[in-house]
């Protein structure tokens, strides 16, 4: 499928560090105040092992002592709990605010099995002022950290799945039901469960072993990310027992099942809202942040039909942790986390080891669009986040040609050394909230199979979003000339039977296949073979470099030499040859070569 483009937008990946004036302001509030920023060493603690608190103090604060006090009954950490005395370390010198910044470190004390360790940090000078560390910006009460002692691992299904990104109310109707006839879309048009279930068989025959669903919770819209109920499915996707026989139909065909679960905000028509701007003594007041009772409230970016939930709140907190053991219990094997970074640290502290209890298989993975370190920081607390940083980057490089071969290398080389081991970044070259991939290519196939190879041969476990398999595209690009950006036009209706394109069905049917029975492709070390700024890149991949995947992003015919003893096992377009010891790469090609001594599928 190609589309008609006149204007296609670079990309914009929505979240609170989205500009370059966004990112400065964070990295000036935490320069001049009290910044901890969630650093432990270990990142993840397991039981006997004493931590390491790290913390700046900036350039506006004056600080004669630091002191972290801390609980393990779950308890709020106040100045009358336990302590410990932070210790001056080096002086950093802070160009962007042209002052100084003061490290301190101290160490917490190792903890038996399964402790949920609570924490607050303050400094106090010779005034007698207390500065907390990382307090809330509108508010100004302090930041409360936290990490659970355990050996928990991130499960070995997740690091060997290929995800699938379905839409539930765009993927298919089931049934013999068409779709509906609706008039834009943000109106409703018909997907549901039952009609998942009967493409399992699809969704088999490609290969995933994972789906990923949009929201199933009753909703006033189209993609359900405001819940009015999070215990029973939405009426118009089927029912609890549909989304039940789903859970078992998908585990019998070895599927696992995640479900998106926004724990962040909920619908203004959620009947828990709606008491608590009805009537001042209702006790769900509580779960929520009011300015000025009851037009003024905290809500997700400011949409005020999207309430943020105080999961500080014990009440609140225990309902949302309550209803996602809920759907463990019914069969879910994990989540796929919206606005992870809205809730604490401390609040996924407890909601991984409490779903963890209820399914030691299960998964949580966070949609934290932010910068690396603070993703990093999230090790124990979730078992990973989403890869927007990877995805800008294969964006950048496949589709807008931004950025280099040799900064596309390094970039990869330095991202995948910089998380631990036990944290999974799940990779994805398009969703839901952006311009697809193949808009962005003006419908190149060759650019879409090169990015997709290069996506299935890194470590991490690669999404599709539906439809991009067979073609996908969309009507019109997210931004409009009035200034919006309509998210929508990503989500489309899923094509079936003629209306795929076959081609691209069949590389990738193909290349999943050889991701799932040669896990050499992906878990090996990776070595650079050979690159060049004109768009040829050669990287080897495993032990006695088992794989080889060569890649040309340019316009022109690439010639590689070739090592004996490989064999081409998957090309990205037909006219890609091999020459006696050479490889002949058309422009915007790339191929996939295994050892002859491996098998492959």
């Amino acid at each position: 499928m190609t589309n008609n483009a006149t204007n296609v937008t670079q990309d914009f990946i929505f979240g609170t560090m989205a500009t370059d004036a966004l990112r400065l302001a964070v990295l000036q509030q935490e320069g001049q105040g009290v910044h901890h920023g969630h650093r432990i060493l270990p990142h993840d603690p397991e039981p006997g092992q004493a931590v390491e608190l790290s913390v700046s103090v900036g350039t506006e604060v004056s600080a004669d002592e630091v002191l972290a006090f801390y609980t393990l009954d779950g308890s709020e950490p106040t100045p009358s709990s336990a302590s410990i005395v932070l210790h001056p370390a080096e002086v950093v010198w802070d160009t962007l605010l042209w002052g100084y910044r003061h490290a301190w470190r101290g160490i917490l004390p190792a903890q038996p099995q399964g402790t949920h360790v609570r924490y607050r940090i303050v400094a106090r000078g010779r005034n007698g002022g207390a500065v907390w560390a990382d307090p809330d910006s509108a508010s100004g009460v302090p930041a409360t950290f936290a990490y659970h002692v355990d050996r928990e691992r991130v499960p070995r299904w997740l690091r060997e799945a290929v995800i699938y990104h379905i839409f539930v109310d765009r993927f298919y109707p089931g049934a013999g039901r068409d779709w509906l006839q609706a008039g834009t879309l943000n109106d409703f048009w018909g997907g549901t469960l039952r009609g998942i279930m009967e493409q399992l068989p699809y969704l088999e025959g490609l290969g995933v072993t994972c789906l990923w669903l949009s929201p199933v919770f009753p909703s006033p819209s189209h993609h359900g990310y405001d819940a009015t109920d999070y215990l029973h499915v939405e009426p118009r996707l089927g029912s609890d027992d549909d989304l039940r026989e789903l859970f078992a139909a998908a585990h019998k065909r070895g599927m696992l099942v995640l479900l998106d679960y926004v724990a962040n905000h909920v619908s203004n028509e959620h009947p828990n809202f709606i008491r608590a701007i009805t009537s001042e003594d209702a006790a769900e007041r509580e779960w929520f942040t009011f300015e000025r009772w009851p037009t003024e409230y905290r809500s997700f970016f400011g949409v005020k039909t999207l309430p943020q939930v105080n999961n500080e709140h014990a009440a609140a907190r225990r309902y949302m942790i309550d209803c996602a053991k809920y759907w463990l219990e019914q069969g879910a094997d994990g989540f796929r986390l919206d606005y992870a970074n809205g809730p604490s640290h401390d609040f996924w502290t407890q909601f991984r080891a409490e779903t963890r209890a209820v399914n030691p298989e299960s998964f949580t993975v966070g949609e934290i669009v932010e910068t690396a370190e603070l993703q990093r920081s999230y090790q124990g607390r979730l078992d990973g986040v989403l890869d927007f940083l990877l995805l800008q980057h294969l964006r950048a490089f496949f589709a807008f040609d931004t950025i280099t071969t040799s900064a596309f290398d390094s970039f990869l080389r330095r991202h995948l050394a910089y998380f631990p081991t036990d944290f999974v970044l799940p990779s994805f070259l398009d969703n839901h909230d952006m311009n697809r991939f193949l808009w962005v290519v003006q419908g190149d196939v060759r650019r879409l199979k090169l990015a997709a190879l290069c996506q299935f041969t890194l470590p991490h476990a690669p999404i599709i979003y539906y439809g991009t398999e067979v073609g996908l595209s969309q009507q019109h690009d997210l931004a409009y000339p009035d200034g919006t950006r309509r998210m929508e036009e990503s989500r489309t209706l899923m094509p079936w039977g003629d209306a795929q394109d076959r081609d691209v069905l069949r590389f990738y049917t193909k290349l999943i296949a050889l991701r799932v029975q040669q896990p050499q492709l992906w878990s090996g070390e990776r070595q650079t073979k050979a690159l060049a700024d004109e768009g040829l890149y050669v990287v080897a991949v495993g032990q006695a470099e088992q794989a080889l995947v060569a890649i040309n992003r340019s316009q022109a015919v690439q010639h590689v030499p070739l090592l004996e003893g490989y064999q081409l096992a998957l090309s990205t377009a037909a006219d890609v040859a091999v020459n006696g010891d050479t490889l002949v790469l058309p422009p915007l090609s790339g191929a996939l070569f295994m050892r002859t001594h491996d098998e492959y599928a």
